[in-house]
């Protein structure tokens, strides 16, 4: 997985104007969600076992995952207000967007961060979107970012929702509400999840 790291000169710049696209388009609420994601993403992979290079590969596709919400309006994402059918539909486009962004960027198709970027809102159970893929035919690298995004996603305030405490989070995640089910997730995922709440709770209060 070493060159989904990206070191390369060419392949920093990039990034680097990807990022800054993310940062200009939506601004720092996007910035420190991208940040937050790749953090947790890490802890999750180094607690179920995958070495430092594999942990920073699948942080790194995670800081990416929503880059193609840049090219969507903020005042869809930050609505407050139940979504209608036709901006749900515009909403789940940010995948695909996404995933075209960063492959005229110069990133491989099968690697991990196009497959983060494309494949971050499948469900476990094959609800999500945008392929309803299910199971194991869902990239490991999007079953891990998946949790994390959840996560940050019921942290963090947002224009229409409060911020949340890690406790409650952290309920939702396990136990279900009508936002999310612990079926959406892969249950190795999830028990990484839970036997290192505690740490991600400390790994998420410093960037806040």
């Amino acid at each position: 997985m070493s060159e989904e790291l990206r070191t390369s000169e060419t392949s920093e710049s990039l990034t680097d104007a990807l990022l800054q696209t993310m940062h200009q388009a939506s601004g720092e609420v996007l910035h420190q969600h991208a940040a937050k994601v790749g953090l947790i993403t890490h802890l999750l992979a180094i607690a179920m076992g995958h070495d430092e290079s594999e942990a920073a590969a699948f942080a790194y596709a995670g800081t990416m995952h929503d880059v193609g919400r840049s090219a969507m309006s903020d005042a869809l994402f930050g609505k407050n207000g139940v979504l209608n059918a036709e901006e749900v539909t515009e909403v789940r486009r940010h995948t695909g967007h996404g995933a075209m962004l960063l492959e005229d960027a110069g990133y491989d198709p099968d690697g991990l961060v196009i497959q983060c970027a494309l494949h971050h809102h499948e469900r476990f159970d094959g609800t999500g979107y945008p392929a309803g893929l299910k199971g194991e035919k869902i990239p490991l690298v999007a079953r891990l970012v998946a949790v994390a995004d959840v996560y940050d996603a019921l942290r963090a305030a947002r224009p229409y929702k409060p911020a949340m405490d890690h406790e409650t989070a952290c309920r939702i995640i396990l136990e279900g509400d009508e936002r999310c089910q612990p079926s959406h997730f892969d249950p190795a995922v999830l028990q990484a999840f839970r036997d290192n709440a505690e740490a991600i709770r400390r790994l998420w209060d410093p960037v806040s």
